[in-house]
């Protein structure tokens, strides 16, 4: 197999699982069980070690934010910060953002309670009702997991897959 074959075959895996986890989206009968799968999905089929929501204090989060808090599973993996410090770390509306350097301004979207030890980062905006109201954050010990020139349309596309039936749970 040469190496183009090889690439072929695996952005083929890749996005097989990126549907795999889509396909359970609609599953979910509350927000917090959307998150758990969404977790729990993205751990198993990618093998990533730190997960966990950044969400903003706006109105549209506060039901998000309850229900976070209501789960044993997620409530230690939330961060709530101000809605004017999420966008000026995001500035890039819901375009997902990977970085393996200068990660000290993302620190601020990890959860008080947890400390990570993260060398890259997933940053993957989600909105709800049409507003931008935090983001999943995919976190590795491995510097060069997430790397800026690396494509985020799949990422992307599932961020919208996960407003649109965050939408639909509200």
């Amino acid at each position: 197999m040469n190496k183009t074959d090889e690439i072929r075959r695996q952005n083929l895996e890749i996005s097989a699982k990126f549907s795999k986890i889509s396909a359970q989206l609609p599953k979910a009968k509350n927000i917090a069980k959307l998150f758990e799968m969404l977790f729990e999905e993205i751990e198993k089929e990618f093998n990533i070690p730190f997960v966990w929501i950044t969400l903003t204090d706006s109105d549209n989060a506060a039901p998000i934010i309850r229900a976070i808090k209501s789960s044993a599973m997620l409530k230690n993996r939330l961060n709530v910060i101000p809605a004017d410090l999420f966008n000026r770390i995001l500035p890039a509306g819901l375009k997902p953002i990977l970085a393996n350097s200068n990660l000290q301004p993302y620190y601020k979207l990890l959860p008080p309670s947890n400390k990570y030890f993260i060398k890259s980062l997933a940053i993957v905006p989600f909105q709800s009702c049409k507003e931008i109201v935090g983001s999943w954050n995919n976190g590795d010990v491995i510097s060069d997991r997430y790397r800026p020139e690396m494509e985020t349309n799949l990422l992307e596309k599932l961020s919208q897959k996960v407003s649109i039936r965050l939408s639909e749970l509200i």
